[in-house]
């Protein structure tokens, strides 16, 4: 049977219970709202594809890179040439003769090689552009970096702000293309698109 005492305890226990539970949140919340703020990082961003649209030095070896394919392509039609001799000579040669079979053989020939100097020179066009990128690149992040580090920039992020949505597309690959964009807004003043751009110009330029 339940007592008046055991009642007056019972109330007790609790009230300590609850006192202990009360000042060990006050203690825990009083260490959270003790804790010291953290530092304020300052972010800026840049746009990559501005920036590679807006530099000297791409425009001069993309101009050598085209040189360079002209150049290559003269041999390639020197072969396409000798097709069009060999082709040619088919027609004043009977068919069945030696020397018919011959020409036959040359033309195989010529256009097995041409296919082969195309198919290289393609390789070698697009090595040679992405070597042209990756120094590029490079010379991009350290153009950065010295801003950075001049101007007090603790993170500078990639600006994809600008970047188009694509049209008449999957309702995944909209989605995929919404979510995986790093920046949604950025005010103009943390932009060092135009910091980059000049100060990599003027020393391509020197």
């Amino acid at each position: 049977m339940t007592t008046k005492k055991s009642i007056i305890a019972a109330a007790i226990s609790g009230a300590i219970a609850f006192a202990a539970l009360s000042a060990a949140w006050t203690a825990g919340a009083t260490a959270s709202f003790n804790r010291p703020p953290a530092a304020p990082t300052a972010v800026a961003t840049v746009d990559l594809v501005a920036v590679l649209e807006g530099l000297s030095e791409k425009a001069v070896l993309e101009q050598r890179l085209e040189q360079s394919l002209a150049d290559r392509q003269v041999q390639l039609q020197d072969i396409v040439d000798k097709i069009k001799t060999a082709q040619a000579d088919l027609q004043t040669l009977k068919e069945g003769t030696p020397e018919y079979r011959e020409k036959v053989r040359l033309v195989l020939e010529y256009q097995g090689l041409a296919q082969t100097r195309r198919d290289v020179l393609q390789r070698i066009i697009a090595f040679e552009k992405g070597d042209m990128l990756r120094q590029i690149h490079a010379k991009i992040e350290s153009a950065v970096t010295r801003i950075s580090e001049r101007d007090g920039y603790d993170v500078v992020l990639l600006d994809d702000s600008n970047f188009p949505l694509p049209k008449e597309a999957a309702d995944r690959d909209i989605e995929r293309a919404i979510l995986t964009r790093t920046i949604v807004y950025r005010h103009g003043s943390v932009d060092i698109t135009s910091q980059v751009i000049n100060q990599m110009n003027n020393e391509f330029g020197g």
